[in-house]
């Protein structure tokens, strides 16, 4: 079984997007993924699956459970049959954040590449290296097309690089598609038989899929299985 976790001391960096994307693109290759909820307060990810079993969207490996505490976690854990777990935790900094991480084989950070987003990365980088078992890895998320060319674009990278910050090389683009995703679309190759989205779908999975790459090469987890489209 193979953890990864989603975490950042604030809200408003698209983690638990992020955790859906990743999580609907490998239960959609047949893998066994479950998503702990750990944000007890938002529960979005929860939400939206209940949300897509409505709609009858939801990948038939996929499922959900909440989780409060850190015996939550423990427990849900222990009892899985899940071959990935994906666990989104709160934005803040509070016991059930240094679970999931101690937990987890990989913690990805997601961040927005501005000085302001990227200061609270760096805190919680910092605060994790406290913990005996913390691998993180920084993900830009919700990068513009025009963003790498901005004064703040290169002010975050100059702060990732002065902070040693290990970073996954793929960004994630901020795409309006991604927002069909969240309501009940259960899957980006879901919105894709609208012929009229084909093309924006084929962009955003492959920029997902870039991303499960990455996390491969960072870990033993297994690849989808369609990862070539």
């Amino acid at each position: 079984m193979t953890i990864l976790a989603f975490a950042h001391s604030k809200g408003g960096v698209g983690k638990s997007t992020l955790c859906l994307l990743i999580a609907s693109e490998l239960a959609r290759s047949g893998t066994r993924v479950l998503i702990i909820d750990a944000d007890h307060l938002q529960q979005s990810c929860l939400q939206w699956t209940e949300r897509c079993r409505a709609a009858n969207s939801l990948a038939a490996t996929l499922s959900t459970e909440p989780a409060s505490k850190p015996d939550d976690l423990k427990r849900i854990l222990k009892s899985t049959k899940a071959d990935i777990v994906l666990i989104d935790v709160q934005g803040s900094m509070h016991d059930l954040l240094i679970a999931a991480i101690v937990a987890s084989d990989l913690t990805l950070v997601p961040s927005k590449a501005n000085v302001m987003e990227m200061i609270e990365t760096v805190k919680l980088f910092e605060w994790a290296t406290i913990l005996k078992r913390a691998p993180l890895r920084l993900v830009l998320n919700r990068v513009d097309g025009i963003d790498t060319n901005t004064t703040a674009f290169r002010d975050a990278v100059r702060m990732i690089r002065e902070h040693r910050l290990p970073a996954l090389p793929t960004f994630v683009r901020a795409r309006k598609i991604y927002e069909q995703f969240t309501r009940d679309a259960g899957s980006l190759h879901h919105i894709a038989r609208d012929p009229s989205k084909a093309e924006q779908v084929v962009k955003a999975r492959a920029n997902i899929l870039g991303l499960i790459a990455d996390i491969t090469a960072a870990i033993d987890l297994p690849a989808s299985k369609d990862g070539s489209e």
